[in-house]
């Protein structure tokens, strides 16, 4: 009796739609923020800050990745 050898674990094949799904994804988001800024106005000063905040972390997270 013969025993065949097991086929080793492959990754499974990217999605090849992958950037256009994020892209897609990006452009609703920013129309969702775009719409919702403009319909409340009072909101952009608060938008504005935690953008800022936003930027500044990833600027930070970013950095600590390059220092390794």
């Amino acid at each position: 009796m013969t025993t065949a050898q097991p086929t080793p674990p492959r990754a499974p094949d990217p999605d090849p739609h992958r950037l256009l799904h994020r892209l897609i994804t990006a452009l609703l988001v920013l129309g969702f923020l775009a719409y919702v800024l403009h319909e409340h106005p009072a909101l952009r000063e608060t938008a504005a800050a935690v953008g800022g905040l936003g930027a500044l972390l990833l600027a930070a997270i970013l950095a600590a990745g390059r220092s390794r």
